[in-house]
């Protein structure tokens, strides 16, 4: 059983080798200004894409990590030499879930026991994804990649009134059942932020890999959270996990094509369905200027039906 997902890991980046004319630079797409200032430098400093996408989930994970953590997982879709990649990091349930374990004795959710608490985590996969592919595609050293975020990390950074705002909301949703307001409680707009004990797990990321994220002592600090706070994961659930490179999918469309993610996550499918149905109301939005009130509603009308579909029929593979 796997989470199923339509989003990946929020970092986009186009390069040369990526694209049919050859470019001499590159563009970065990050959700704060930590993780693209990261990205350039590492472009600067002789790496490529998939270096700054691995320096910059990092850094997001000090910076922003409501974009991406390593607590989490994701996806990456790669074109690397001329050829399409795909690799899945999301997370895996813990060997010990099972169908019901968030239904109540009647069979009805219980509301947010999949949001909130050990139980509503995954085993995670950044870390193993983020190695996996440096070990494939990396060209900088492990170690340069993770210290941006081991700077920000120990040094701190600014607190964005935006970020600030999303802090407010989890606290008031997690209402005293996480520890979360004890760890960012801390954190004021436009104040710097430290997180210590962040900084001495990302040294030991960046010293050991990933065997200290799922065999060492993170893990040994995660399960022994998990065991006092009631969740599933366990040291065996940590050392089988593995990050699994996939076929992509590709979209033929308007005489181009489209590489995009399979499943389980249900954006390539999610895409492809949404790209159709709207080729085939063309009729629809003759006449409709772009992204006016007509032509945001017929593509919310498309938009509602993918997502039926999505939740109907889409799942895990494995």
């Amino acid at each position: 059983m796997r989470l199923l997902a339509s989003t990946t890991f929020t970092l986009a980046l186009t390069l040369n080798h990526a694209l049919a004319a050859p470019l001499e630079g590159g563009a970065v797409a990050a959700p704060d200004e930590y993780g693209a200032q990261v990205a350039a430098q590492v472009l600067k400093a002789g790496g490529n894409a998939v270096d700054a996408a691995i320096a910059t989930a990092f850094t997001l994970a000090v910076t922003y990590p409501e974009a991406g953590n390593i607590g989490g997982g994701g996806f990456m879709t790669l074109y690397m030499h001329g050829k399409p990649y795909f690799l899945d990091y999301r997370e895996t349930a813990p060997k010990a879930a099972t169908k019901t374990l968030y239904l109540d004795a009647n069979g009805e959710v219980i509301e947010n026991l999949s949001l909130i608490g050990t139980r509503a985590a995954g085993v995670p996969g950044t870390v193993m994804g983020l190695w996996e592919a440096h070990r494939r595609f990396g060209k900088l050293p492990w170690r340069e990649l993770v210290a941006p975020a081991i700077g920000y990390a120990s040094q701190g950074f600014k607190v964005a009134g935006q970020q600030f705002q999303y802090r407010q909301n989890a606290i008031a949703l997690f209402n005293g059942k996480t520890n979360f307001g004890d760890y960012f409680g801390a954190m004021k707009p436009g104040a710097t932020f430290r997180q210590p004990e962040l900084a001495k797990t990302l040294q030991r990321i960046a010293a050991n890999g990933p065997d200290e994220f799922y065999k060492g002592q993170t893990a040994n600090l995660l399960v022994a959270q998990m065991q006092r706070d009631g969740g599933l994961i366990t040291h065996q659930d940590l050392a089988d996990y593995r990050a699994v490179w996939r076929e992509p999918m590709h979209i033929d469309w308007q005489g181009n094509r489209l590489y995009t993610a399979p499943l389980p996550s249900s954006g390539g499918i999610a895409r492809a369905q949404l790209l159709g149905m709207k080729e085939q109301r063309t009729a629809d939005f003759a006449g409709v200027p772009l992204n006016s009130a007509r032509y945001l509603h017929l593509l919310a009308e498309i938009e509602k039906r993918v997502f039926a579909d999505r939740a109907d029929y889409l799942g895990d593979p494995d």
